[in-house]
């Protein structure tokens, strides 16, 4: 295969066609197709069902598995993975060890990266980036800046990275360490205990000067 260089290895019944290149320590396997003008390289794998096209870029040791799609200029480098069934479109690009999940599409000039999850029906677009602990779910729709917002508070038992974003159904999302949901204040109403010990201030007033930033009313 003139197509593959180097160290690179293609397995399985996996496929590189037409211009694209694999290359240095790559490997592409299962059922993974690479094709267009896309380039693998380094130590990066392709595996499952996994589909780079396009010009996309993928090295470092990025990973892309499951029906993962990347195509058009997208870049995923670094430790970063990009799985389930999500999708790398458009220009963005996928760095650090970011995980992009499940059905979540990011596209355009969309940047995530440092430790930052993207999952659940999570569409991120636009010149928008996403990073450090930040976690961005559910039905999250994300196409400016100001569509998300991450600050780390105290909780009860350490401190945890607090996470808003606006949603499809116009409804402001969080998560915060292992819980998630639509409604901040409801969830401060049901554990009373984080008002008793003053720990539900500091979060909700970074919910509010969010709702103000997005225009909400509350």
């Amino acid at each position: 295969m003139n197509n593959v260089i180097d160290n690179a290895t293609v397995t399985g019944r996996a496929r590189v066609c037409e211009r694209a290149i694999v290359s240095e320590d790559a490997t592409v396997s299962g059922d993974a197709l690479v094709s267009g003008n896309a380039i693998v390289s380094d130590s990066a794998a392709i595996s499952e069902r996994a589909w780079v096209s396009g010009s996309a870029i993928v090295s470092g040791c990025a990973r892309v598995c499951g029906r993962a799609i990347v195509n058009g200029n997208a870049i995923v480098i670094g430790e970063a993975k990009v799985w389930g069934e999500a999708q790398i479109t458009g220009s963005a690009h996928v760095a650090g060890y970011s995980d992009v999940a499940a059905n979540a599409h990011v596209s355009g000039r969309a940047r995530v990266v440092g430790n930052a999850y993207i999952g659940g029906n999570a569409t991120i677009s636009g010149n928008v980036e996403i990073g450090d602990d930040a976690i961005v779910i559910g039905s999250a729709l994300i196409t400016e800046q100001k569509h998300v917002d991450w600050e780390s508070f105290e909780a009860r038992s350490g401190r945890y990275v607090l996470t808003l974003y606006m949603q499809a159904n116009g409804s402001v999302g969080f998560t915060w360490g292992c819980r998630n949901g639509d409604d901040l204040r409801a969830y401060f109403d049901e554990c009373f205990d984080y008002a008793a010990s003053g720990l539900a201030a500091a979060p909700l007033e970074f919910l509010k000067a969010f709702e103000q930033a997005n225009n909400i009313a509350n």
